[in-house]
């Protein structure tokens, strides 16, 4: 006899969900925290034009990297709330993989970034990316014949 959960899976999407926006949320606060170094980083500062010494062209590949996570954020929030809506929520964990390897990606290339330019604004982003990650290892997975739902 199977082992029955007291967490139903739409609750589990619903924290999956809440957890993608701590994320998104930290990820905005960094970008508008550190937006002078976003605009160097893109070569708008004139003391440190894209390509010289003080900024050279593998810089922008921060930025790219980070966007293209931001949006693969907002993807995964509005797959998982149409599933929801849909009452698919076994297909909601499709891309969960996929989102802890961008996850990790982000944190990881933000926390090296901020020792790496002593931004001192990356601390608060940081920590709310730290506390969306720990939230995302106690969510369990979705079972696919969980039937309590319906």
């Amino acid at each position: 006899m199977a082992k029955r959960r007291r967490i139903s899976n739409k609750t589990i999407v619903i924290l999956k969900i809440i957890a993608a926006l701590c994320l998104l949320f930290a990820c905005c606060l960094y970008f508008f925290m550190n937006f002078d170094a976003f605009k160097k980083d893109f070569g708008f500062d004139k003391s440190a034009p894209l390509g010289s010494a003080q900024n050279p062209w593998w810089n922008l590949a921060f930025p790219f990297l980070f966007f293209l996570g931001i949006c693969f954020i907002v993807y995964y929030v509005g797959n998982m709330i149409v599933r929801i809506e849909a009452k698919q929520i076994w297909k909601a964990d499709r891309w969960f993989l996929l989102y802890q390897i961008v996850f990790t990606g982000l944190l990881v290339v933000t926390i090296w970034r901020w020792f790496w330019l002593d931004l001192t604004n990356a601390l608060l982003p940081s920590i709310v990316m730290i506390i969306a990650g720990i939230m995302n290892l106690f969510i369990p997975r979705i079972i696919d014949n969980d039937n309590s739902d319906f």
